[in-house]
């Protein structure tokens, strides 16, 4: 896969995982899930170079954007995780689980890193997201993800990352 419109890849420490380093060419392209999985090994790519992680969340596929990462990178990251959602979804067991207390720290690494990104709280006490404007519509996907994953944690009162 080529760079996309001149990026550069961005700096990955060594310990880092994708959570597809388990995806291989996909060499039968007469399988019924060729696309899926070509999908699959392109993601995988785009992982690695820029720094991207694919997790498994209850049921749902998740792909977990560095918040430095250009919008363009984040909506063709998001194609590619559509296209190979079935076949992510039929090996879900070899993805990484993500945690509600990793959850927790993944919202406040971005919210450290875009201060503009803010919870509020809505009726019984809940607190929702409120993205910085210029935000692609993959970025606010990722955090509503997050949110979700994060559940009722990001409601307790420790988590004190809210407009006033």
């Amino acid at each position: 896969m080529g760079q996309q419109n001149g990026a550069v890849p961005l700096p990955v420490p060594a310990d880092f995982s994708t959570g597809l380093e388990w995806i291989v060419w996909p060499a039968d392209d007469a399988a019924p899930d060729f696309d899926a999985r070509w999908a699959a090994f392109d993601l995988a790519d785009v992982c690695r170079l820029y720094g991207v992680c694919v997790v498994r969340v209850g049921k749902r596929v998740l792909a977990i954007y560095p918040p430095a990462l250009e919008p363009e990178l984040v909506a063709y990251t998001g194609s590619l995780l559509a296209e190979a959602q079935d076949y992510l979804s039929a090996n879900m067991d070899r993805l990484p689980i993500l945690t509600q207390a990793q959850a927790v720290e993944i919202v406040l690494d971005i919210m450290r890193a875009h201060k503009r990104l803010r919870f509020c709280r809505g009726d019984g006490g809940s607190r929702w997201p409120v993205y910085p404007r210029e935000w692609s519509a993959g970025q606010r996907a990722t955090v509503q993800t997050l949110w979700f994953a994060a559940g009722d944690a990001l409601d307790r009162d420790e988590f004190r990352e809210i407009d006033q």
